[in-house]
């Protein structure tokens, strides 16, 4: 193996700097967690100086393969040198990606062969000695899970070159960080692949990437769902999960750069309350002058380095709260209502925000001064009187530096070790918690567990002057209906200050959702999701209107799903409202589903006309798009066969087939929270849409997800908001009524699909209330 040593310069800087760099996931104090994705190696000071003066601690850019090995076996890191030398020189860590082929190797495509994938590893190997105990952290591919991953996705060679890449690094550098896969998105089977694989127990860390045009507190429910994933599959080493790349383009629809300038400090500060402790913005600067060109849009600082309100509100958040460790989310009553606390020695500091419109809340402080700094910076003081605080919260975040007093001292004195733990309905979980005693006598603490009104757990324990250490408050749930659970933990009286409290979630390993289905007669169907894999003997329970109906649940170990036919004494009026629970041998109720009517659209009939079917998108791309109605290979569980058939094909290219029903049933009624649908897959792996529009023209396409199976599955997508995507009329993302159905059955390629013939089958379709 040949290296290509570089510049002297380059070399002396890199030797001289300082040696004991920090390692791993950075600690929660601020500016710490917090930086940017780059596309650089060299820039001007004038650059380098902004990004840093920003409090950005973190870079990610491309450690390109194909720019580092031009001639096999001969390696240039020069460029790479500089950047390490300029980040160093400013206390930024950099997180490095080992990525894309090389057209020495494998075509250029990413690694498929065993030789292409001992090169890439050769490659990692000599980046990795150069850099060793740099504080960098080394990431494997960038979003592989999408076209980055030449010429598609493959999970299988993906996990191969993983597996070598990790084993690499671990034998010529073990002390080093390792991350992955940095997916797109939250692609679930492609993560449960690579845990069946066992790729994540080798990491050191999770990256993932968690785009998306809604809020950015909306990825909570995807890291908890993360969290139980990477659980099951590392259950005795904690896998901290990293938000590797995510922004937001200032001329996305519904977005501006106001909205962008308050979307980047409430993602960083939503991260750290999900435990999430890096979090690198995209983009550092626009990449581009085009003003229609989203990819141009994503910067804190424009194309020429002129900063945008992105960058002054970051810089606020990182000078504000310099030095100040994160503690905690308190647990306010309204759960779309955001209170961090942070503390610097004995300086209390809070960060304030909401989702909602905005209103006021009260704080209970001792007299003082607060300094209240907006999003923007401008700072004003403003007295506390001894009357209750109040605090206008809105949706720019603001920051509140608390007066220093004697009695807010213990507010600083404990945290959860963990806000998001994975927990097993039936047995007891330990909540570890961070205590400190900062007073010279000896306090005699409270801390209780609740779970709305219900008390968990209660424990006391005694802290000496000056003592700190981990204490464990046991909890215990029985329920299974809940994926998670929002759990109150509270410091002191049985109702405390509110400052004196915690939010920490517990998600359920072994949930049970219990979702009830349209009945036909005297049939109701419930479908049960045991995602913990459990086996279980127990009732299944139905009521409808006033009708009650039992039968028998009996899951296998590692059976996921199953659907049972419970019979009802009598023919089910077509509206009823439904609920099922399962109750086991003692009677205790695990989980039930919520009150649901369904509505059906009585449109799948051979004598109905009226279906339409057309192709949208890019008019160049060749495609087909055919309903019919006919008859389904087999019948759906509940004895149905006439379907709506969908025949279609796509050429390469952004094209997709819609589906819409007879023009009497274009209007939808009221409000309802979804549609339901038999859908029988093709196995395809397009993606399953449908598209509603609302009364000002406003268009929403709920999305399912990739058809990935075959045979009969019963589909829900909402049509009550938090929808992807919305365009047209109001263009705000509120559903304002009456709505009606834009298609009813949307198709989307997947650019892997094309150039063959495909048909699904659609019946059953309802309306959910």
């Amino acid at each position: 193996m040949k290296l290509f040593l570089g510049s002297v310069l380059s070399m002396i800087a890199l030797t001289t700097a300082v040696s004991a760099a920090p390692r791993g996931v950075p600690e929660p104090v601020v500016p710490m967690p917090f930086g940017v994705n780059i596309h650089f190696t060299q820039a001007l000071e004038r650059e380098l100086n902004l990004l840093a003066d920003g409090g950005f601690r973190f870079v990610r850019m491309d450690f390109t393969w194909s720019e580092i090995e031009k001639q096999k076996g001969v390696y240039d890191f020069s460029r790479y040198d500089v950047l390490v030398r300029d980040m160093t020189a400013r206390g930024v860590r950099i997180l490095f990606i080992l990525d894309y082929g090389n057209p020495l190797y494998d075509e250029g495509k990413a690694p498929y062969t065993d030789e292409g994938r001992a090169a890439f590893a050769r490659f990692a190997e000599a980046g990795v000695k150069r850099y060793a105990g740099k504080g960098i952290l080394w990431e494997i591919w960038n979003e592989p899970n999408i076209f980055f991953w030449q010429p598609k996705p493959n999970v299988e060679d993906y996990a191969k070159l993983a597996h070598l890449v990790i084993d690499t690094i671990r034998r010529v550098a073990p002390g080093e960080f390792i991350v992955a896969p940095a997916s797109s998105g939250f692609p679930w089977d492609f993560m449960e692949a690579l845990g069946q694989r066992g790729v994540l127990a080798k990491l050191d860390a999770v990256t993932v990437h968690p785009y998306r045009q809604q809020p950015p507190e909306t990825a909570a429910s995807d890291y908890r769902r993360l969290r139980l994933l990477l659980d099951r599959y590392s259950p005795r080493k904690h896998l901290p999960i990293l938000s590797g790349e995510w922004g937001y383009s200032d001329i996305w629809m519904g977005m501006d750069m106001q909205k962008q300038a308050r979307y980047l400090p409430r993602q960083w500060l939503s991260n750290l309350a999900n435990d999430v402790f890096l979090s690198i913005w995209y983009d550092w600067k626009n990449d581009g002058e085009d003003p229609k060109e989203p990819e141009h849009h994503f910067g804190t600082v424009y194309h020429d380095l002129r900063p945008k309100p992105a960058y002054v509100a970051a810089k606020t958040l990182t000078s504000t709260l310099n030095g100040y460790r994160y503690l905690r989310r308190v647990a306010l009553p309204n759960p779309n209502d955001y209170l961090l606390l942070f503390r610097k020695g004995e300086a209390l500091a809070l960060a304030a925000w909401t989702t909602d419109d905005p209103h006021p809340i009260t704080l209970s402080l001792p007299r003082g001064t607060v300094q209240v700094v907006d999003n923007m910076g401008k700072t004003r003081s403003v007295a506390v009187s001894g009357a209750p605080f109040v605090v206008d919260l809105s949706q720019e975040p603001q920051y509140l530096l608390l007066p220093p007093h004697a009695d807010l001292s213990l507010l600083g004195a404990w945290s959860p070790v963990r806000q998001v733990l994975t927990v097993r309905a039936g047995q007891t979980r330990n909540i570890p918690v961070n205590l400190q005693n900062p007073t010279a006598r000896t306090l005699n603490v409270t801390l209780r567990a609740r779970h709305g009104e219900q008390v968990l757990a209660q424990t006391r324990f005694r802290l000496s002057p000056g003592e700190q250490r981990t204490a464990n408050v046991p909890v215990k749930i029985e329920e299974r209906g809940s994926e998670s659970l929002r759990v109150t933990l509270g410091w002191g009286p049985e109702q405390p200050n509110v400052l004196q409290t915690a939010t920490v979630w517990l998600c359920v390993s072994n949930v049970l959702n219990v979702h009830t289905l349209p009945p036909v007669k005297r049939q109701a169907m419930v479908v049960i999701e045991n995602l913990g894999e459990e086996a279980l003997q127990a009732t299944l329970r139905v009521q409808a209107g006033s009708l009650q109906g039992n039968a028998p649940l009996k899951l296998a170990k590692g059976q996921r799903e199953a659907t049972v036919s419970v019979q009802m004494p009598e023919p089910l009026p077509p509206d009823v409202r439904i609920t099922a629970q399962i109750v086991d041998g003692k009677g205790v109720t695990l989980a039930r589903s919520g009150e649901t009517r369904w509505v059906l659209l009585d449109a799948v009939r051979a004598e109905t006309t009226g279906w339409k079917a057309w192709l949208d998108g890019d008019a160049k791309v060749e495609g087909k798009a055919e309903v019919s109605i006919a008859e389904a290979p087999e019948p759906t569980p509940l004895g149905v066969r006439a379907a709506a058939r969908l025949d279609y094909r796509f050429a390469k290219g952004w094209r997709f087939a819609c589906v819409n029903l007879p023009e009497p049933f274009v209007p939808i009624e009221g409000k309802p929270k979804a549609v339901g649908m038999w859908v029988y897959g093709d196995g395809s792996g397009n993606m399953l849409r449908c598209r509603i529009t609302d009364s000002t023209g406003q268009t929403f396409q709920p999305d399912y997800g990739p058809i990935t199976w075959k045979g009969w599955r019963f589909v829900t997508m909402r049509l009550d908001g938090g929808f992807p995507g919305f365009w047209g009329g109001a263009n705000d993302g509120v559903v304002h009524y009456p709505i009606r159905w834009e298609a009813v059955v949307l198709v989307d390629s997947n650019q892997q699909s094309v150039d063959k013939d495909w048909s699904i089958y659609v019946t059953g379709i309802a309306l959910q209330y």
